[in-house]
């Protein structure tokens, strides 16, 4: 009875000596998270409640808030911010998703050149892609204008209206993430046993009826996790437009994001920019979740 109780005790020593290591390990992490993640975040919902300059900081309540949704650029940029996610996302979670179903019976080495030709574009920084796009589509002398003189073709620019300058720059932007969520579900897709896909094959199945009765089930999770993130990412999106655009004309192809970068370092208005901020922090999670709820129950479904 003594060595059963010494033993337990010896065991619970070392247990504690384990998580203290553990927790001296994550420490640095953890005060990283704070000073750059947690501190900023509870620090930009108090300064959205304030008047907030360089010089001085006054509090004036709800204000920021009352502002904003009498705010025509505010409508006008969340407006477009949709629009992007309305185009960018479907192609962002299924796009990569056909194109790792398709490489799935393939061998390896054509799936290794495959990938890496789909990641490659993401790795190009983003000035450098709208510099050459730039270059190809500029109304003055961009290649595409000589085009369209020699069509006959004149006073014509992508990027007068946001129904043409929307969609373009949403190609761009899911040009650049085909890769990685390639990568991810070619890794979720090998992970499948083969048995399933030979089960499906000996009962009839076509690789179309594979795809939807034995792919989808076993790789929903990973749907999941790229339909939030590209969500996320998506609502947050800010190079491409700002560089190509700026926004306009008039805020037709402003993002959330760019009018919180505007008010902020352009107009100096930190505390409304902070209440903007706070603004697209909510829609964010308010989207998550809902994602998260409707693919959880079509879950249970399969």
């Amino acid at each position: 009875m003594r060595r059963s109780n010494a033993r337990t005790v010896h065991m619970h020593s070392l247990e504690r000596r384990k998580s203290m290591w553990a927790y001296l390990f994550l420490l640095p992490w953890f005060v990283m998270f704070c000073v750059f993640y947690a501190y900023p975040f509870v620090y930009g919902i108090v300064v959205s409640f304030t008047d907030f300059t360089l010089g001085s900081m006054k509090w004036n309540g709800l204000q920021n808030y009352r502002q904003i949704f009498s705010d025509y650029a505010f409508w006008r940029s969340l407006l477009g911010t949709v629009c992007y996610c309305a185009i960018i996302i479907p192609l962002e979670v299924f796009i990569p998703l056909w194109a790792a179903n398709t490489l799935r019976p393939h061998g390896r080495v054509f799936n290794t050149l495959t990938k890496l030709l789909f990641y490659i574009p993401g790795i190009v920084c983003s000035v450098v892609m709208v510099i050459v796009w730039k270059f190809i589509l500029s109304p003055g002398s961009g290649l595409l204008n000589d085009l369209l003189i020699k069509l006959e073709i004149t006073g014509f620019s992508i990027f007068d209206q946001a129904v043409t300058s929307i969609p373009v720059m949403s190609l761009m932007i899911v040009f650049t993430c085909l890769g990685s969520n390639l990568i991810i579900y070619c890794a979720a897709i090998n992970g499948i046993p083969a048995m399933y896909y030979e089960a499906a094959e000996l009962d009839g199945a076509t690789r179309r009826q594979q795809f939807h009765k034995v792919t989808i089930p076993m790789v929903h999770s990973t749907v999941i996790y790229v339909l939030v993130t590209s969500t996320i990412a998506t609502l947050q999106v800010f190079v491409i437009p700002q560089l190509m655009t700026g926004g306009g004309p008039n805020y037709t192809s402003s993002s959330l994001l760019m009018m919180i970068y505007n008010s902020a370092f352009v107009g100096g208005q930190f505390g409304y920019a902070s209440a903007i901020g706070v603004m697209l922090f909510i829609i964010t999670a308010l989207v998550a979740v809902v994602q998260f709820r409707i693919m959880r129950r079509d879950q249970i479904e399969y």
